[in-house]
């Protein structure tokens, strides 16, 4: 287990400022009504966590968090009093949500940290702002609010927002050492809030203990690091992820050295396109960079020690098996829609991104290639794939007989169809396939060996 935490860390337990004007998001009937039914059990209840520190930042408002001195069984015969509907959702760490009209409120009990581990702590329930506050990472996250408008900055998170700078509650050590996810998330707020040179304590403790990061599931290392992609400031030489290579934690994330060209040239790209996609920038990253490309087992060790989802490792095998491949010119918006029908948008868009942020970082592309790969992206933009107006039975209708033939026939009307740029209809597709398959005085020539097919224009 870690260091207990520091036997005396001062906090204020005043309010600091009186006059914090709601946002709808807080201010809605619904959440009302769950203040109201905790203040009505004996309980006090306050905005926290990321709401309260974006509020004041000025940012957009996500998630929603209350914390109260009510324990969580009180909190759902609160809930039920008052006609809302309350789910368990996490009643072992003192998380119920509240779901008033529709709409949901976590609420999780005030808590104190027992023991931790690096990984996981065991806590127990308080009545005690400021021992709650303790147990957060950063000052910038201890902040609450109650409903009144009433801030409460514990430990000065409103002078750290001011200046940028993100710092440990008390001792970055001991910080990390309850939770070593911390070490990343550091370098998220960092990338987000931070300016000018980042905090010294905080980034000798993740030097430190930057080697832990290996005790922690893939799980929670790869939804952090996600977090980390698509957010800002991530890319160049002022970058968090160049921070992160130089205290040895994006080594222990990814398990090696990777090239960073490719990756600080794609979200150049992807932030002038407004197209910012954490899952393709970890492909990139994983999959086109660093030594070894022509080893399939190079990016499958990086991913698989993240725990990806299904679905995430097939993005960046897709991406990795092209990365021979990939696109030196870009092609034209109908071939890009022909190979986006074979092989899926998601697919090819992302070797068109990977191409060109590979061609800017080798110096290769002139001004007339840049606008190709724009307009070969957009050839995807709001575009559905369409679908072959023609089947087998319409074959077999014309006389085409089942078998063999019948689906070479098909596959052959589909490349007339693709290099028509999906354009003829059924009726169109009708009459071609009546003129390849059905001689004029009757019958079928068998399907499939009348010429005319193409490649389908890939």
């Amino acid at each position: 287990m870690a260091d207990a935490p520091e036997p005396f860390l001062p906090a204020r337990t005043d309010p600091v400022r009186t006059d914090v004007v709601l946002p709808p998001e807080m201010a809605a009937t619904p959440v009302r009504r769950v203040f109201a039914a905790l203040a009505a059990a004996g309980g006090e209840a306050r905005f926290v966590g990321g709401a309260v520190r974006d509020l004041i930042s000025g940012d957009p408002i996500g998630d929603i968090d209350v914390a109260t001195t009510l324990e969580p069984p009180a909190v759902m015969a609160a809930a039920a009093a008052a006609g809302i509907k309350a789910v368990p959702t996490g009643i072992e760490h003192g998380t119920v949500t509240l779901i008033a009209d529709r709409l949901p409120v976590e609420v999780t009990t005030l808590r104190r940290d027992v023991a931790t581990d690096g990984r996981r702590a065991v806590v127990a329930f308080s009545r005690d702002w400021a021992e709650d506050a303790r147990r957060r990472d950063f000052t910038v996250n201890a902040m609450s609010l109650d409903l009144a408008g009433r801030l409460y900055d514990p430990f000065d998170g409103l002078s750290d927002l001011a200046a940028g700078r993100v710092r440990f509650i008390g001792d970055a050590r001991r910080r990390i050492l309850e939770d070593i996810l911390r070490i990343l998330r550091f370098f998220r707020f960092q990338a987000r809030l931070g300016r000018g040179e980042p905090d010294h304590a905080a980034i000798d403790a993740c030097r430190e203990f930057a080697e832990r990061i290996q005790a922690l599931s893939g799980e929670r290392i790869r939804e952090e690091f996600l977090r980390i992609l698509g957010g800002p400031r991530v890319a160049g030489g002022d970058g968090i992820l160049l921070l992160m290579a130089d205290l040895g934690v994006l080594d222990q994330v990814l398990g090696g050295i990777v090239d960073t060209g490719p990756f600080d040239a794609l979200v150049a790209i992807e932030e002038a396109l407004d197209m910012t996609d954490a899952a393709r920038r970890l492909a990139v990253l994983t999959a086109t960079c660093g030594p070894a490309l022509e080893a399939i087992d190079h990016w499958r060790r990086r991913i698989e020690r993240l725990k990806p989802s299904n679905q995430l490792a097939a993005r960046v095998g897709a991406l990795a098996e092209a990365s021979p491949r990939l696109p030196i010119r870009p092609p034209g918006p109908l071939t890009v829609r022909v190979q986006a029908y074979r092989e899926g948008s998601t697919t090819i868009r992302d070797r068109l991104f990977a191409g060109w942020a590979r061609g800017r970082a080798r110096g290769v592309l002139d001004a007339a290639d840049e606008a190709g790969f724009r307009t070969a992206i957009e050839a995807l933009s709001g575009w559905s794939q369409p679908h072959l107006p023609l089947g087998g039975a319409d074959l077999i209708a014309l006389g085409l007989k089942p078998g063999p033939g019948l689906g070479q026939a098909l596959s052959e009307i589909e490349a007339w169809w693709l290099d028509e740029g999906f354009a003829p209809d059924r009726g169109a597709c009708l009459a071609e396939a009546r003129r390849r398959f059905v001689p004029p005085g009757g019958g079928t020539t068998g399907g499939g060996t009348s010429g005319g097919g193409t490649s389908g224009g890939s």
